[in-house]
């Protein structure tokens, strides 16, 4: 191909035809430079198709994390829903009877508020988009704003959780620990059945029978001073606000979850077209 330009340039010059000759450089040219720019263009296109695919991906993952975390969410406010009614049962009795009650339903209810459910982030995929950069590959600036806004309040949100857990470990269970038998959740409960099935731990203790109403006996002439009952009735009215503000903070990541996980459903069935 190329010698047959060259042979057409040659016989062009030998003819004296400079005009044509300048004519066919010119258009020569041009086709070179037609060619270039469809290369170009048929690069681009196919990096485009590259970097669609890979945000494709990258919110395929973002969404398997986003499910995980709304489902984590789901069983955290949960928790937190039992801890409330369980207070508000325990405040009720105090308040209906003008002194706490120390029975088994006492020492049940306390036992479960002496608990708190650790808050776990689901952000590998975010994360990765961060350290990479490619969190520039989402194309859709709202949807992008608004991932990264989530997980950034799912980082505040964590930090409040975790010093909120601090509390409830270093003043609300040492004080609960001493004023109760501990009955285990049934959150907690799951966690044992494997090894309780193999024989590795005891099903239950045998308790005296005097045992019950020795300890609650006990906790009673505690409790009978004013200020011992005190401390405890604030104690859980504490406990209570703190499962009050991590419920209203899960709910709200809830309701920004599912709205994310809509949206991004919506990107991703247009991957496909």
């Amino acid at each position: 191909m190329l010698r047959f330009f060259r042979q057409i340039r040659q016989r062009l010059l030998t003819d004296n035809k400079f005009s044509k000759y300048l004519l066919y450089a010119i258009g020569e040219i041009l086709l070179v430079v037609i060619g270039i720019l469809i290369a170009l263009q048929v690069n681009t296109y196919q990096e485009n198709k590259m970097a669609r695919s890979k945000e494709c991906e990258y919110l395929s993952s973002l969404l398997a994390d986003l499910t995980t975390e709304k489902n984590f969410l789901e069983t955290y406010a949960g928790f937190d829903k039992d801890v409330i009614f369980n207070a508000e049962a325990l405040l009720q009795a105090y308040y209906d009877r003008g002194a706490i009650s120390v029975d088994e339903a006492f020492s049940r209810q306390l036992s479960i508020l002496n608990n708190r459910s650790t808050f776990r982030k689901h952000n590998s995929t975010y994360m990765e988009l961060l350290s990479t950069g490619e969190l520039n590959l989402l194309t859709d600036q709202k949807l992008k704003q608004s991932i990264m806004l989530y997980f950034q309040t799912v980082e505040q949100y964590e930090t409040i959780i975790r010093q909120n857990n601090e509390y409830i470990d270093n003043h609300f269970a040492p004080l609960a620990l001493q004023v109760s038998t501990h009955y285990v959740p049934n959150a907690q409960i799951k966690w044992s059945k494997n090894i309780l099935e193999k024989g590795y731990i005891k099903e239950k203790f045998n308790r005296p029978p005097e045992f019950e109403s020795d300890y609650f006996d006990y906790v009673a002439k505690r409790l009978n001073h004013p200020l011992e009952e005190l401390e405890l009735v604030n104690q859980i009215h504490y406990r209570y606000r703190i499962s009050m503000v991590h419920l209203s903070l899960a709910d709200d990541l809830l309701e920004t979850n599912k709205g994310l996980l809509n949206r991004i459903e919506e990107v991703i069935d247009s991957c496909s077209s």
